[in-house]
């Protein structure tokens, strides 16, 4: 092994020693030196704030940066300069195809997309799934939602998409933040090998071609991100990773929950028929309604869970054209709360209950705000009848004035 070291008094001069070297003094370029030797920190020792520093000051000044997001290592170069992205994509064997956007805060997608072009599920991918393992692409509508990003739009797009990621870990997020440019960040591999979990990976492959790895242990994940495509059609899923295709839709999906107290009789016929006016709105099949963005369940304050709908329930919501014979009730919980993005209740002694337990006021709303509906329960057909179809009149008015 070849070990260079630098006189202090002479700039560009070195001694090399080791075996083939013996003592020798060498000129050479020290731009050079700099992107060929590789320096390896760990946040154990030095803690992650001044990590993220580190390397964010190392991203500014051209450098190329190996840093863990909870999914792969990865390199971060800023996009706008030219010297970083060439190497990058020397060393990548990617002459032309964009690198994905990596950003500190989710809430800087609406720099590269503007907001009110960006589809219903992908902005509820951004608020619900970020931070974490998604990389989503986007149409830029030929520019950046930035004026000050225009120069940018060639080297971040092909095909007039944009890739964005927002990873869920804390040097990633601290770092890429502190950057305050746009910066690109492939994972940390060669083409063709396999992406990096650990550092000591990074290194193995890397050393000597990038200028700095920060070693935060091994990524939470051990995956790639999943890839998907949001466009007016939906959610897309283009590459398999740490999410799962149905969380991914779940996740996209606006998601409506009804709930009454016990979860037999009124929520689970207005779920039952929310879902068949949705359809018809949307003109496709039930069981499609969660890859066209939307998810509709039902609860209940007091509910115990795997009762079936009441026999005059079913009845009543079959003369309307709504099948919830499978119906099995369920409580209404907090993960199903933090979840829904409007909540249905059928009285307001429910509303109270449910913003009691956390929910977000704006959320809960009454289903039929000019007139409670009353809980048939104990009562016959006739009542029933009338509370289905005080729900599907309240329930065509909703959607016509209150979901998107």
């Amino acid at each position: 092994m070849v070990v260079l070291i630098r006189f202090p008094f002479a700039c560009g001069h070195y001694i090399a020693t080791g075996a083939g070297a013996p003592f020798l003094i060498c000129t050479f370029d020290p731009a050079i030196i700099s992107r060929v030797t590789t320096i390896l920190i760990n946040t154990a020792d030095v803690g992650v704030e001044a990590a993220a520093m580190r390397g964010a000051a190392a991203v500014r000044d051209g450098k190329l940066v190996a840093f863990a997001t909870e999914t792969v290592y990865g390199i971060a170069v800023c996009a706008d300069d030219d010297a970083a992205l060439e190497r990058l994509r020397t060393l990548k064997d990617r002459p032309t195809r964009p690198f994905s956007v990596h950003l500190g805060r989710a809430a800087d997608a609406y720099r590269y997309v503007s907001r009110a072009d960006t589809p219903p599920q992908a902005r509820r991918l951004i608020e619900k799934a970020w931070p974490g393992p998604i990389t989503i692409v986007l149409k830029a509508n030929g520019h950046l939602a930035d004026p000050a990003l225009k120069p940018l739009y060639g080297r971040l797009c092909h095909d007039d998409c944009i890739g964005l990621r927002c990873p869920d870990e804390p040097l990633a997020s601290a770092m890429l933040s502190a950057v305050e440019r746009t910066v690109v960040a492939p994972s940390a591999n060669l083409a063709g090998e396999p992406s990096p979990h650990t550092a000591k990976q990074v290194m193995a492959a890397l050393e000597g071609k990038v200028d700095l790895v920060i070693d935060s242990g091994p990524t939470r994940h051990r995956k790639d991100s999943t890839i998907v495509r949001a466009d007016d059609d939906g959610i897309h899923v283009l590459r398999a990773g740490a999410i799962d295709e149905k969380s991914v839709h779940r996740l996209a999906a606006m998601t409506i929950v009804f709930v009454c107290t016990g979860n037999t009789c009124r929520s689970p016929m207005a779920e039952g028929i929310a879902k068949k006016l949705l359809a018809e709105k949307l003109s496709c099949q039930e069981d499609d309604l969660n890859h066209r963005g939307y998810e509709v369940v039902s609860a209940g304050l007091f509910a115990s869970d795997g009762a079936r709908a009441t026999p005059e329930a079913v009845l009543a919501a079959k003369r309307l054209g709504a099948d919830i014979e499978k119906h099995r009730s369920q409580r209404l919980t907090g993960e199903l709360i933090r979840r829904a993005d409007v909540i249905f209740c059928m009285t307001r002694f429910h509303a109270q209950q449910i913003r009691e337990l956390g929910a977000d006021a704006q959320v809960v709303q009454l289903l039929d705000p000019k007139k409670e509906i009353a809980d048939p329960l104990g009562g016959a057909d006739p009542e029933y009848a009338a509370s289905a179809g005080q729900i599907a009149a309240a329930l065509r008015e909703a959607l016509d004035t209150r979901l998107p």
